[in-house]
């Protein structure tokens, strides 16, 4: 019984004790929501941060009508970001950095991505003759000119932001005419053919391309021909992105670019016969018949009766993809920006015999272009080696 009784009054004690925790504890909490409604009521007093953003708007490019399609122009596009300030802060933002870059675009001219500007080569001259002071059958470059250029192009972080955004086998000569030939060329007056040659001579070789073709192959395509067919890296050739002045800035010496067509430089040098032909760059990823200009090239090649080869990138292509583009496409259905253009291209194949001549021309080109790819496998079997491998530019400083 005794035993009995410490117990109940033992628990009567806890029971106490429970209350009196709990009461302190229900204390506690009322002090804090207090403090934390005080805090509310407060908030002015403190230098909260919020975040302010500008952003200019990122411009689509919007093509010139002066301009045919492959020279589209793409505006320069600045991103604004401004740093975070405190809101009690009495002057705007100050703070804020830029960071300037070129839209990258995609196949249908849409912004898809910022790429930085490239860094002028220290060796690219900043003036030369100017385009209005050479003839046209002179505006040429160096097979080894050609490729140093385009080398320098890829040793870029511009280069490296092209291909992280597309891919790189998608980067193509209307990205490189946006990113580096306008903005290392404006000003000057000269295309980059006569930036990196004030003495150019008469074409030896014309090429035929596509803009929208992929740069990696059309370099690989210009590697082969001096590999396959033994023309000198020497060769002077004529490649309209680089022998063209893009900038169409006005500069005294330069030409716009209707200015150029108005000198007619694919039919004048054609014309003029260079000794080693015309040579067409096929690659995977566009088709060179959709773009008017260059069945106007093959048409003027076939009216001065000057020998016609395909390019291509061996590593790109096997005999099924070639055999594919044999018949898969019509030169009739070629587009170019402008409709006078369109016209006037047009009428010149018809008065030349027609469209159908020209399908079966390209077919026999691109059937001989077969004929080569087996000839590079049997080359590859032999010697165990690529003909990529067999490099005569390896020795370019870039």
């Amino acid at each position: 019984m005794a035993l009995t009784a410490v117990l109940l009054l033992a628990d009567n004690g806890y029971a106490e004790y429970s209350l009196w925790v709990t009461g302190l504890l229900l204390a506690l909490v009322v002090y804090i929501i207090i403090q934390d409604l005080s805090l509310l009521t407060s908030r002015n007093d403190h230098n909260f941060i919020h975040k302010v953003a500008l952003i200019t708007p990122l411009l689509e490019p919007t093509p010139s009508p002066k301009i045919r399609n492959d020279h589209t122009v793409t505006p320069k596009v600045t991103h604004i970001t401004t740093v975070l300030e405190p809101a009690t802060s009495p002057e705007p933002p100050t703070s804020a950095f830029e960071i300037n870059g070129i839209a990258i675009t995609n196949k249908d001219q849409h912004f898809i991505g910022m790429a930085p500007h490239a860094p002028r080569p220290s060796w690219l001259p900043t003036n030369g003759t100017g385009q209005a002071n050479v003839e046209p059958n002179c505006w040429s470059i160096s097979l080894e000119n050609w490729v140093r250029f385009v080398h320098e192009c890829m040793a870029t972080a511009t280069w490296s932001s092209l291909a992280e955004t597309k891919g790189e086998r998608n980067v193509n000569m209307y990205d490189i005419n946006v990113h580096f030939i306008k903005p290392w060329t404006s000003g000057t007056g000269c295309s980059i053919a006569c930036l990196m040659d004030d003495n150019q001579g008469p074409v030896d070789l014309m090429v035929s391309h596509a803009w929208a073709g992929s740069v990696i192959e059309s370099l690989n395509s210009i590697k082969t021909i001096t590999t396959m067919y033994l023309v000198p890296k020497e060769t002077r050739i004529f490649f309209d992105t680089v022998c063209l002045y893009q900038a169409e800035d006005g500069t005294i010496g330069g030409l716009s670019i209707p200015e150029q067509l108005t000198l007619k430089p694919f039919q004048t040098i054609i014309h003029k016969k260079p000794q080693r032909g015309m040579f067409i760059i096929h690659t995977t990823i566009s088709e060179v018949y959709e773009r008017l200009w260059c069945v106007h090239e093959a048409d003027e090649a076939i009216e001065a009766m000057i020998e016609i080869y395909g390019a291509f990138d061996p590593a790109s292509w096997n005999a099924k993809a070639l055999k594919s583009i044999v018949t898969s496409f019509s030169t009739e259905s070629a587009e170019c920006q402008g409709e006078s253009d369109k016209d006037m291209l047009t009428n010149l194949v018809n008065d030349r015999g027609g469209f159908d001549r020209l399908d079966s021309i390209v077919r026999d080109v691109r059937q001989q272009s077969i004929t080569d790819l087996e000839a590079v496998n049997l080359f590859e079997q032999l010697f165990s080696m690529s003909i990529s491998s067999v490099d005569p530019f390896h020795n370019l400083e870039v």
